[in-house]
């Protein structure tokens, strides 16, 4: 049996170059399913049979198809042992606009992303400790991981009919165990109490999906809301103005931990990094800050590295001496910042003291990283993106 902690749902906002879109404007209804008055079957609702739901995926994906042809607004809360997390998504119909505030809280430590995109950009802001850091990229998929998630929790639990529609266009079902007691559960452990409470409308539209776990390590809990729908355009955040001219900089950046002992930093291509860009790096619970003398042209690459005498950060073109070095600790993470405010990689890593190398893959694509070279240790990073949570 697959055991898994409760844990907070990461939305990863992947961001590309592009260039800025005209203003939105936002109009609402209150959440409707363009039926409120209709009863409503539970065979008519996509993904379910016979009483319960059979089919995960195509209620979730009916889920994300009412929502993004008419427009709306959703709030996501998820909590657990390991933090808080919500978000609040604003659709605008046919997705051609959306805008997103995200709020994320793991022990002291507080992060806040707001997105908002048009038909061919996207602009992201993020706020750490007093902090704000900007990006402005081309919009590359429409398919949100906030309305996605939705699916792994409309999976774990056995939802069937409780009551049919009474006349406001919905049906709920409940759910008091898992969907299978031997298979992995996706964000929920699977050794643990369950709780679960859907209502949907007629065209697989959600309007609330409320769910509880808990087991011997913690609690965790996930709730889906419909706030309302009939959204034209999401509009225009009010910081919109204050996004700096080096958001739209693309370098493709990739940050190596060598000899489980020091950073390279190098640019793969794309844009040139421009000098007094920081570097900085954070390891149990501190951070240091260094800053880049020369641009970090596309082809280059920059060592990064704890001072043994000083314990400062500096940073180098040649790879530093052995002895030189106070070598960094797993797990660290990395940001490098330009001096108008531009984030231009954001990403953490992990490895084993046997590893050689912790690659973290970033740059303007903002993937995930893969493994090291000692088959022991790993790595995971986001170039140009922060995480949200939902």
């Amino acid at each position: 049996m697959t055991r898994r902690a409760l844990v907070l749902v990461a939305l990863a906002a992947v961001v590309l170059a592009g260039c800025l879109g005209g203003p939105g404007t936002e109009t609402t209804t209150e959440p409707t399913d363009g039926n409120e008055t209709a009863t409503v079957s539970s065979e008519q609702i996509p993904g379910v049979s016979e009483g319960s739901l059979a089919n995960a995926t195509a209620l979730a994906a009916a889920n994300e198809a009412s929502l993004s042809e008419t427009g709306g607004a959703v709030r996501v809360r998820q909590g657990s042992a390991s933090g808080e997390a919500s978000v609040q998504l604003v659709v605008g119909a046919d997705l051609a606009t959306y805008k997103l505030t995200s709020s994320r809280t793991a022990g002291t430590e507080a992060v806040d992303v707001e997105i908002w995109s048009n038909e061919t950009t996207r602009v992201m802001r993020m706020e750490s400790n007093g902090d704000y850091n900007y990006r402005t990229a081309e919009r590359r998929d429409d398919r949100l991981a906030v309305l996605q998630s939705v699916e792994e929790f409309l999976a774990a639990g056995n939802f069937t009919v409780a009551n049919e529609s009474t006349g406001d266009g919905t049906v709920v079902l409940t759910a008091d165990e898992f969907a299978s007691a031997t298979e992995d559960h996706g964000p929920l452990a699977a050794d643990s109490s369950f709780t679960g409470r859907l209502v949907v409308g007629e065209s697989g539209l959600i309007h609330n999906l409320s769910v509880a776990a808990a087991d011997d390590r913690g609690a965790g809990s996930y709730n889906y809301e419909l706030l309302r729908t009939g959204v034209d355009r999401a509009a225009k955040p009010d910081w919109f103005d204050d996004v700096p001219a080096s958001a739209t900089l693309q370098p493709q950046l990739r940050v190596d931990v060598e000899n489980s002992s020091y950073l390279a930093v190098r640019n793969d291509g794309g844009d040139r990094v421009p000098s007094n860009t920081t570097i900085s790096v954070t390891s149990n619970n501190t951070t240091a800050t260094a800053v880049l003398d020369a641009s970090l042209d596309a082809g280059d690459t920059q060592y990064v590295y704890v001072d043994a005498t000083t314990g400062a950060l500096r940073v180098t073109a040649d790879r530093p001496a052995a002895e030189t070095v106070d070598p960094v600790t797993s797990p660290i993470s990395v940001g490098i910042t330009t001096d108008d405010g531009a984030s231009l990689y954001s990403g953490s890593m992990a490895w084993s003291s046997e590893s050689v190398s912790a690659p973290a893959s970033g740059g303007s694509s903002g993937s995930s990283g893969g493994s090291t070279s000692a088959s022991s240790g790993s790595a995971s990073g986001s170039g140009s993106s922060s995480s949200g949570s939902a």
